[in-house]
């Protein structure tokens, strides 16, 4: 099971042991993340991550029969208003109809298992589809290992070992539009708020948990016959360490480049190159 580490400076609130005390979980922690929790009287806890909870929320603890467990948890004033500002989920058939509107134009990624074909829409989240085809015409993502590949969840590229990593500034975020996470959506990856600038995460699998941030916002999806190709892109390797995998480290790849990967990680695939088709 995948762990996340609270920092030992991690703040929270303490009553007493009946009351108990409570913390914030952090931004990064998702459903089925076991968490390393710095509690009172320098106890250190083990806590799992509730499907139902999500950064921001306020988890409580309370002791009971000599141990620690999870009493509640809240969510933050902040969550509930970005919770009430999100549009209704778009259904299959809204889906559809966007994905044939005239302003839609397609990208094809060339790698080394095939031709994926990326249908951007650019009134899903026009920010993210102007600085992707910003992207693509600058040829960023040329040669880029597909260093993130976990089964049933996404792929993600974009980090590289030169200096293009740093030419781009974040972009600020889109207004949510109700585009769901369904396999194939494809969207720029950040960490917070207006934190979005060239890694690009695809994913394998529907995942509604996502979609609740002001990040999370898809810009394309992958067209349906080009589905086998993004199935089979090599994901043996699992998450990244900084989600509790033992996969490629991005900071690693930073530092070293591509020669990390194929010392280290021969099995990743590679994006070649990306082109403005249509």
């Amino acid at each position: 099971m995948a762990s996340y580490g609270l920092d030992e400076e991690q703040e929270y609130e303490y009553v007493d042991e009946v009351t108990g005390f409570s913390f914030e979980i952090p931004e990064g922690v998702q459903a089925g993340v076991t968490m390393k929790v710095f509690g009172p009287h320098n106890v250190t806890l083990h806590v799992p991550m509730p499907n139902n909870a999500e950064a921001g929320d306020r988890m409580h603890m309370v002791k009971s029969d000599g141990k620690w467990r999870i009493d509640h948890v809240t969510r933050g004033e902040a969550n509930v208003a970005q919770m009430l500002s999100i549009p209704q989920a778009k259904t299959v058939d809204d889906l559809a109809k966007d994905l044939g509107q005239p302003h839609v134009c397609s990208v094809e990624l060339r790698t080394t298992k095939g031709m994926i074909n990326l249908r951007v829409v650019p009134s899903w989240a026009p920010k993210g589809a102007q600085r992707f085809l910003q992207l693509v015409t600058d040829k960023y993502y040329t040669d880029l290992p597909v260093y993130r590949a976990v089964p049933d969840f996404l792929v993600q590229f974009g980090v590289s070992g030169d200096d293009r990593n740093w030419k781009y500034e974040a972009i600020e975020d889109d207004d949510s539009r109700g585009v769901p996470f369904l396999e194939g959506m494809v969207c720029l990856a950040a960490s917070s708020q207006n934190s979005r600038m060239a890694t690009l995460c695809i994913f394998l699998t529907d995942f509604p948990q996502l979609g609740k941030k002001s990040w999370e916002t898809p810009f394309a999806r992958v067209s349906e016959e080009s589905l086998p190709v993004l199935r089979s892109i090599y994901t043996g390797y699992g998450d990244m360490p900084q989600c509790g995998g033992s996969g490629p480290d991005p900071i690693q790849l930073q530092d070293r480049g591509n020669s990390y990967i194929k010392e280290s990680f021969p099995k990743c695939d590679y994006v070649e190159s990306a082109e403005w088709v249509s």
